[in-house]
């Protein structure tokens, strides 16, 4: 099984490790999340396109793309030492509890 946690801890020192590098990216949580936006976009982008041509290659586009927005979530989450591991069964919780009927939204 993977520790998320850690990781989350090795992209952190990645990311540091790029920017050390030239890279331009900013390690505060809101520049952070601005990138995991674009993340966002450029796997959406990549989706539309691979739900139009159906090829191994606009398929392996769009898994990368969403592999990208869980990395960057993951240096969120070791940058800001969040349990990561935690935060999700939490969330699979509540949305367990949702599933039901149970919960604070439906």
């Amino acid at each position: 099984m993977i520790d998320l946690n850690d990781l989350a801890a090795k992209t952190v020192q990645i990311a540091k490790k790029r920017a050390e590098n030239g890279g331009t990216k900013s390690f505060s949580a809101s520049n952070l999340l601005k990138h995991c936006a674009t993340e966002v976009v450029e796997a959406m982008e990549a989706y539309v396109e691979h739900a139009t041509e159906k090829t191994d290659e606009t398929k392996r586009n769009f898994v990368s793309e969403l592999a990208d927005i869980v990395c960057c979530c993951m240096i969120v989450a070791g940058h800001e030492d969040i349990d990561l591991e935690k935060a999700i069964e939490d969330c699979v919780e509540k949305n367990r509890k949702r599933a039901e009927g149970k919960g604070d939204k439906k």
